[in-house]
């Protein structure tokens, strides 16, 4: 029996994504491939099931394709010229706009992801410190650890 994973992000789905050597609008491009118990990813993906997966693994990822130039780019890659494009106002780009303003590009979005983390664990905090406020103040409180 074979096991199936399929990998789409949610910005791929939800936003508009052009192709920097045409202007041309992307479209999603699936790759299909076939994980086997011997491979250094079967474990990755058995991990991520929880259970042991004894048979192989389908993994179909998504990319983006251009449907004029057959153009295809990952959409981690295509997020950093999304926002170089962004940046300069135009969709289409050559290679020494994406050289000269890639750096920048990826200290800023490492720092969004820093802050994002940051935010996510005060907010995790938070919550507990109010479920732990209100379980002592209505006199209830017991901890139950469930595993």
């Amino acid at each position: 029996m074979t096991n199936y994973r399929v990998s789409i992000p949610v910005g791929m789905t939800t936003k508009k994504f052009y192709c920097h050597k045409c202007g041309e609008q992307f479209g999603k491009h699936a790759k299909t491939r076939t994980v086997r118990r011997g491979d250094p990813d079967y474990k990755k993906y058995s991990r991520m099931h929880r259970i042991h997966i004894i048979d192989d693994v389908q993994v179909t990822e998504y990319d983006f394709k251009c449907p004029t130039c057959g153009n295809i780019i990952e959409y981690d890659e295509q997020c950093v010229i999304n926002k170089i494009q962004k940046q300069l106002d135009t969709n289409l780009l050559s290679e020494a706009d994406i050289f000269e303003n890639r750096e920048k590009i990826e200290k800023f979005m490492d720092r969004n992801v820093k802050v994002r983390k940051v935010i996510s664990t005060v907010l995790a905090l938070l919550v507990v410190a109010l479920i732990l406020y209100f379980q002592y103040k209505s006199g209830n409180f017991s901890f139950r650890l469930y595993f």
